[in-house]
Formats: structure tokens, sequence, C-alpha cells
């Protein structure tokens, strides 16, 4: 795994470097979290400009495409090149429910291995979303064990989420 962080460490610090907010999320996360072993490519969630980190990225091949199909809908996507994994900033990562358009924050909580790792809560959001039941199982069931932030459930629960959804964030806070 070291080798495959590398690919991400070289492009975080620039973004560092350049004072530009981010997480660290998906299969990255879950890896931080000790509830995977691998990834296929590395997301890494930013609320800055897509100028702005294009600017911080000069000196990698970046390529920007669609944020993906329906219910997909952040501002922009870039892939960064050259690395492997690749890496792949969203700007305002945000996907359609039933109800509205979602934004999922992009908070940043933790470190590590030097990396600065995303709320589990929000990417429960974003996994429930996308209807990937496994990872968004895992990561509630992490948060009931381990522990969550009401702040950011009480903000992510703003959004227009489905009921099942909604339902689960409100077991989270009934529990506490």
């Amino acid at each position: 795994m070291q080798t495959s962080i590398q690919s991400l460490a070289v492009v975080v610090e620039k973004l560092e470097r350049h004072k530009i907010g981010y997480t660290l999320g998906g299969s990255g996360l879950l890896c931080s979290l000790g509830l995977a072993d691998k990834v296929g490519d590395w997301d890494v969630m930013t609320e800055t400009s897509k100028g702005d980190v294009l600017a911080a990225l000069q000196d990698f091949e970046v390529q920007e495409i669609t944020s993906g199909d329906y219910p997909f809908a952040s501002e922009y996507k870039l892939i960064v090149r050259s690395t492997s994994p690749q890496v792949e900033i969203m700007g305002r990562f945000s996907i359609y429910s039933g109800d509205g358009l979602c934004h999922i924050p992009s908070i940043p909580l933790a470190r590590w291995n030097g990396i600065q790792v995303g709320s589990p809560e929000a990417w429960y959001v974003a996994y429930a979303l996308m209807n990937r039941k496994e990872k968004a199982d895992m990561l509630l069931a992490h948060m009931k064990q381990t522990g969550f932030r009401e702040p950011i459930v009480r903000q992510l629960m703003q959004e227009p989420l489905p009921d099942d959804i909604r339902r689960q964030l409100d077991s989270l806070l009934q529990g506490s």
C-alpha cells in the first residue's frame, strides 16, 4: 500500500502547499478506518474552485472529465494522470437523490499516512445515495461501534435525503 499512497501523497502535498482544503474519501477512507485493504483509485474532495486546484496542480498532467452520469452532479471532476492508482479530484461533491441535489461536504477529521481524511458520516450518505449498500452498511456499523459526529449528521440531515437514509441517520442520533 505504501507505493500506492505515494501517488496520492505527491498530489495532496501540492494542494496543501497552495492552501487548498481537501479530504480523502471513498475506498481510501475505508482503508484509513481499517474497513478495506485496497483502493481502485484515490477519491479526493474539495470545496475549492477548479481554477485554484488546476493552478496548484500545474506540474501534473490533469484531465477534466464529466463528473459522471446521473445521479452524480459535482461541479467538476479532475483526473491526475501518471499516478497509479489514479487520483480523482471532485469539486463540491454532490449526488442527486429522488428529492433533490445532496451536497456531500468535504470535512477533514483526521490524518492517515499524512493525508487528510474525510467524514465517515458524509461517506455513509454518499455510498447510500450511490446504492453501494455493502460500503454504506460497513460505515454505518463502524459509526455505531466507534461513534459519530453529531454536528455532521445534523448537517447532512439538512440535505434532501431519501427517507431510508434519513431514518438511519436519525437512528444514530437516537442511539446517542
